[in-house]
């Protein structure tokens, strides 16, 4: 386990060869910054199976749209759209 010690002047000090991770959370609506020295505290301190099972959440909010009527109005739309004017060099 690591042995790191805070001061008041805010100072980390901890052994050379430990690694130190830093994770950005957010704590009521207030991002934070949080240290470890392990790996095993810092990916179980990151949410990371969390995070994973968001994104997964969120591939599967379209699951329900029917595939072949979303491309007709993707082309659609692509082909109402005048196209950008060229760019100037």
């Amino acid at each position: 386990m690591a042995n790191v010690e805070q001061n008041q002047n805010n100072r980390l000090s901890g052994s050379i060869n430990q690694p130190l991770i830093g994770i950005i959370r957010q704590n009521n609506g207030q991002r934070t910054l949080e240290y470890f020295t392990d790996e095993q505290s810092a990916h179980a301190a990151s949410n990371a199976d969390d995070a994973a099972n968001r994104v997964r959440k969120l591939a599967g909010v379209w699951s329900d749209l029917d595939w072949d009527e979303m491309e007709r109005a993707l082309d659609r739309i692509r082909h109402e759209t005048p196209p950008s004017p060229p760019l100037e060099l």
